[in-house]
């Protein structure tokens, strides 16, 4: 499929290498490593091919079970009926009072 734009092909090396130079100049405050790094990223997302890669088949080293649902109601325990008893009215808000 052909593309328009407004390069000639012949034109495209010197493009490059001029749009290379000012994006290095904007990196210029980079070390060597990262601007090797920002170039290596660049390369690597360009270089990808577009059709989407085929999946991959996850290896799972631990199997979890899913949790059983609860069929009974858990009774609570002594303290917990202990400490709701030892709960004054008073601590309970007006609205909710019973007279």
């Amino acid at each position: 499929m052909p593309v328009e734009s407004w390069m000639q092909p012949d034109d495209v090396p010197a493009l490059a290498a001029v749009a290379k130079d000012r994006i290095d100049l904007a990196l210029s405050r980079l070390d060597e490593a990262e601007r090797e790094a920002f170039w290596a990223s660049i390369r690597k997302c360009y270089n990808t091919p577009y059709n989407d890669p085929k999946p991959r088949t996850l290896v799972r080293s631990e199997v979890l079970e899913a949790p059983q649902p609860c069929t009974a109601p858990i009774a609570p325990s002594a303290s917990d009926l202990a400490s709701l008893a030892a709960m004054p009215p008073a601590s309970l808000a007006p609205e909710h009072r019973v007279a």
